[in-house]
């Protein structure tokens, strides 16, 4: 294919027409894509299915006023796409351009029609359209999983930099590493006293990370640093595939119980990790408290109507007049999480978890704030460990998730919180990647000692320090620490004292004062 012409592609604007534009937003919700590009594939796949050309779009065609960038809308396949395109339009070697995305847009409008005129038949049942879309497939034996979250993100090693500058200090040589490397866990923890840039390179390496694997974030912001008005800000705020909420005013729209259909086993499990969750927040509760709310947590899910934390909250209550008891801190608890609106019971999992999220908690009490972070968690590490190992390619696996936790040392210091333990224990298998923002290396106390081992690279500006806090990371910098070596005085702004998969503990300058 001539470089120069597919170069163009890359380059050039394509649209949606409006009302295309509309479906596809109600299509990426449905199916859980975090991309617009996605949804643009499979209508402009639909029309190419059809024996004819579409008709060309008439002049006066209303279309989105947002573009997709040829290299976006075609992605990697695009030789896949622009050869299907060309033989299509019959192009010889004077083919434009333009005359690419003429056709282009035609196949993306009709397949619009064909796909909203598919769901119409299906009753509006999103199952039965992929069911029907699938037809289509050519006969290659593979099954189609409806539900489920994609397979993985890109295949081969995953290299990144640490931080904006990542040179070496002393030597001023330029460093990377190998996150997907094989034997190495892919985990990455930040510390740092408040200001010292924990948080800024802590974004740099997830944007890269998520870009570079083609995955989706979860990025919980307890302080909510990077979303104002429903919207992703600093840097976020360029980015069209992020969605940003502000828990207790934009309420999140995960449905995080599992369905009425599932196994008893997985409903019992999903009740009591709830259970767990709500009373590590709560004031003490008895047994009996404890049993009647996993009783009501489980009537919740299998009579699967109301599928919502008000629900949980009225069966509770009625289960504990029903055994003569008054309402309790585990009532309070559900008050405040339902007042302030901070669960909508929207999305399954695997829709929710496949787009990138920030989460902000500013508003939130700082025992709310604890508790709507550990619901999250739960509900992200029941998920992912429920999924099928990903693929490895060369050596190196595939990743399917990321989830970056700032402040997150009121969860580790927590020893009865699992999911969080579990996700780093058991995710790299699943593809998942934990990115762990915290101010010191103390807040790890409260971990069992293997926990640190799981990290692939620590990543520590200057902080505070306990030797029972040094301790707990001797395991991933394979030695005994001194805490001169987290002091102002060893490391100075922008630099960082750093374990690298395959490489020995370093100082590395991450960022450049007044950069």
């Amino acid at each position: 294919m001539n470089l120069e012409f597919k170069e163009q592609v890359w380059k050039a604007q394509f649209k949606a027409t409006e009302e295309s534009a509309a479906f596809e937003d109600k299509l990426r919700t449905a199916y859980g894509l975090a991309y617009r590009y996605e949804a643009a594939r499979l209508l402009i796949g639909r029309s190419l299915a059809e024996p004819s050309r579409p008709d060309p779009l008439p002049r006066d065609t209303k279309f989105h006023s947002r573009a997709i960038p040829g290299e976006n809308l075609f992605g990697a396949d695009d030789d896949l796409w622009l050869c299907a395109l060309i033989l299509d339009g019959q192009f010889g070697v004077d083919a434009t351009v333009d005359d690419l995305r003429a056709l282009t847009e035609a196949h993306w409008a009709r397949g619009y029609g064909l796909v909203r005129e598919e769901l119409d038949r299906c009753g509006a049942n999103e199952i039965k359209l992929v069911q029907r879309l699938a037809e289509w497939l050519p006969e290659t034996g593979a099954t189609v999983e409806v539900g489920g979250m994609p397979a993985s993100g890109v295949t081969g090693e995953i290299r990144l930099k640490v931080g904006s500058v990542s040179r070496t200090h002393p030597g001023d040589k330029p460093v990377d590493f190998v996150l997907n490397a094989p034997g190495i866990p892919p985990h990455i923890a930040l510390m740092g006293a408040i200001g010292k840039g924990k948080t800024t390179t802590g974004v740099q390496i997830a944007l890269e990370l998520a870009s570079q694997a083609g995955i989706p974030f979860l990025f919980i912001d307890p302080k909510g640093e990077f979303v104002a008005d429903g919207r992703p800000i600093g840097p976020f705020a360029g980015l069209s595939n992020v969605g940003a909420m502000e828990a207790g005013t934009d309420p999140v729209p995960l449905d995080f119980l599992p369905r009425a259909d599932a196994a008893p086993m997985k409903i019992a499990r999903a009740a009591m990790r709830l259970r767990d969750t709500l009373v590590l927040c709560c004031k003490s509760p008895g047994d009996l408290q404890k049993d009647l709310l996993r009783t009501a947590i489980e009537r919740v899910i299998t009579d699967g109507d109301d599928r919502n934390l008000e629900t949980v909250r009225e069966t509770y209550e009625h289960e504990l007049r029903a055994a003569g008891k008054e309402n309790d801190s585990i009532v309070s608890r559900l008050n405040e999480l339902t007042h302030l609106r901070c669960f909508d019971a929207k999305l399954q999992p695997a829709q929710f978890f496949s787009q990138s999220w920030v989460v902000s908690l500013k508003g939130l009490p700082e025992e709310l704030k604890r508790l709507v972070t550990l619901v999250l968690l739960d509900a992200v590490s029941a998920f992912l460990l429920d999924q099928p190992d990903s693929p490895v390619a060369g050596g190196f696996r595939s990743f399917r998730h990321l989830l970056v936790l700032d402040e997150a040392r009121k969860v580790l210091k927590e020893r009865r919180s699992e999911s969080l333990v579990d996700l780093v224990r058991q995710g790299r298998s699943k593809g998942s990647v934990v990115m762990l923002l915290s101010q010191d290396p103390s807040d790890f106390e409260g971990q069992t000692d293997d926990f640190t081992t799981q990290l692939g690279a620590v990543i520590a500006f200057a902080c505070a320090q306990s030797q029972k806090g040094l301790g707990s990371l001797q395991g991933v910098f394979g030695r005994k620490l001194q805490a001169s070596e987290f002091t102002d005085t060893y490391l100075t702004p922008g630099i960082a004292f750093v374990k690298l998969p395959g490489r020995e503990p370093e100082r590395i300058r991450c960022w450049q004062p007044g950069s």
